[in-house]
């Protein structure tokens, strides 16, 4: 008989607790911990993959754009190309104010740590999302910002590489959040951020004006519309061209990441087949199902709010999503409109009680179940791969940051890519082609080269008689072998004719 009435204090002590995180001490403390712990573990993850020299190749490119930007040099980064200035990457504004920063923080740390904060930011609009618009209780609402902390695809955008689509995660989904409680100049500041980021990100805005048109907010709608077309369009199909600029050969650094949507929309007509084929190819399949499966395929019960992000998630398919160095051009916007959809979907699935929408336990109980065991399988910081261990630099790293030292700051060079982000801050730096054994006699390096660094181990089935013969090839040009230690060559050669071309 004496346990009844401790239960009863106990229920009473639980409602009463629930009642106080209801009424605003959920919303004070809950995001605002998932802000500060998702941003710690991605800023640590990511700048340890950069001690490890472990960061994907546009990491080193955009870092080296920022460095010219600090030095007040145009932001002609050779890694992207010959000639290529940084705004022919989809129009990436948002670089200027970082190039500003640049000039007290080392760039590739600091793009790093911005790219990392920007994710982490996301959990705030993504929960007064869910709150305000969505009228979720602050369980639910915690499981769905829950499901984005822990989901494969934020953790990937923010430890594997760099790319400004990434930042603008929680510009589209505040775009949603001031859209629908009609906080009009936020609503603008939130599409000219996303806008900045990459100029074809305009066509999911301007699709996102059909959405505001359904919600009887004609002039609204039909501005985001034509702000959205003429941004995006505007820049990628007409000044584009007038400038003299064409799609980003598939040799120059950073693969399809700088594709002219035009082209993809002309490959579309031209042969219809073989785009349908690259876009149902198995690997963006599963990149789909990658996005959806931890937020256990929600999005799919509210379409309206997806279907902005379809049409340029098309195009970025068909251009090559399987590309793991652009999984950030593909994955950032589509995980945006994922995380907005099932925001929406959430709301449905529900019942109104006065104010707030309650949802079934066991459905906010297998969304949590799913994400944490996505996470554990899938994320690349899971358990299982010892985010841990990251920062432990192995004897080929070390042997890499060694002979770094050896190479003047003002030497144009050539390396594998595990050094281009070690070497980012110099005028002239090119990658190494290393899917192939490079045969040094027929690479052609110009002259203005003068020092070449290769790692043997991420040049697959090199063999000793090719090592050989790569250094015979070297020698031919004038090169000598100045460090030789763990697999790691650096050549070197000292030329007074050597002319570095203007830019």
């Amino acid at each position: 008989m004496s346990e009844v009435p401790f239960q009863r204090r106990l229920e009473r002590q639980l409602i009463r607790q629930q009642a106080r995180i209801e009424a605003g001490a959920g919303d004070r403390w809950i995001p605002t911990v998932v802000v500060v712990l998702l941003g710690a573990v991605l800023i640590r993850a990511g700048l340890d993959r950069l001690d490890a020299l472990d960061t994907g190749r546009n990491l080193a490119a955009y870092s080296q754009s920022l460095w010219l930007l600090s030095e007040g040099k145009m932001p002609e980064a050779s890694l992207f190309g010959p000639d290529v200035h940084v705004l022919e990457r989809n129009w990436t504004f948002i670089l200027y104010p970082l190039g500003a920063l640049a000039t007290v923080v080392p760039a590739a740390e600091l793009l790093i740590v911005v790219q990392s904060a920007a994710l982490a930011i996301a959990v705030l609009p993504l929960w007064w999302l869910a709150r305000s618009v969505a009228k979720l209780r602050v369980g639910a609402a915690t499981a769905l910002i829950g499901a984005y902390a822990l989901h494969p695809a934020t953790h990937r955008l923010g430890t594997e590489d760099f790319n400004p689509a990434s930042l603008a995660v929680p510009a589209l989904i505040a775009m949603a959040f001031f859209g629908a409680t009609k906080r009009w100049p936020w609503y603008w500041a939130a599409i000219a951020f996303a806008l900045a980021c990459r100029a074809d990100l305009g066509l999911a805005v301007a699709l996102w004006g059909f959405v505001v048109l359904g919600s009887r907010e004609r002039t609204v709608g039909l501005w985001t519309l034509g702000v959205g077309l003429f941004w995006s369009l505007g820049l990628l199909m007409i000044v584009h061209p007038i400038i003299g600029q064409t799609p980003l050969a598939p040799e120059t650094f950073g693969g399809t990441d700088g594709t002219f949507l035009g082209d993809v929309l002309l490959d579309a007509v031209r042969d219809p087949v073989r785009v349908v084929q690259d876009l149902v190819a198995r690997e963006n399949i599963t990149l789909i199902v990658g996005l959806l499966a931890p937020v256990i395929f929600l999005p799919l019960l509210s379409l309206r709010y997806l279907a902005p992000a379809l049409p340029l998630g098309v195009l970025y398919l068909a251009a090559g999503a399987a590309d793991e160095a652009i999984f950030a051009e593909r994955a950032a916007m589509l995980l945006a409109f994922v995380l907005i959809a099932a925001t929406y979907a959430l709301n449905r699935l529900g019942n109104m009680g006065v104010d707030r929408v309650f949802l079934d336990v066991r459905i906010l109980s297998t969304l949590a179940a799913a994400a944490m065991l996505i996470f554990v399988a899938d994320s690349p910081i899971s358990p299982y791969e010892r985010p841990w261990e990251w920062d432990r630099q192995t004897s080929v790293d070390a042997s890499i940051m060694e002979a770094i030292e050896l190479i003047e700051d003002d030497v144009a060079v050539r390396a594998s890519p595990a050094a281009l982000a070690e070497l980012s801050d110099r005028d002239w730096i090119f990658a190494l082609d290393t899917e192939q054994e490079p045969v040094a006699a027929l690479a052609g390096f110009p002259d203005y080269t003068l020092a070449v660094l290769v790692v043997d181990e991420q040049i697959p089935e090199r063999t000793q008689s090719s090592r050989e013969a790569f250094d015979q090839g070297m020698t031919s040009q004038g090169f000598q072998l100045v460090y030789d230690e763990n697999g790691v060559a650096l050549y070197s050669r000292q030329d007074g004719d050597a002319v570095v071309p203007d830019g």
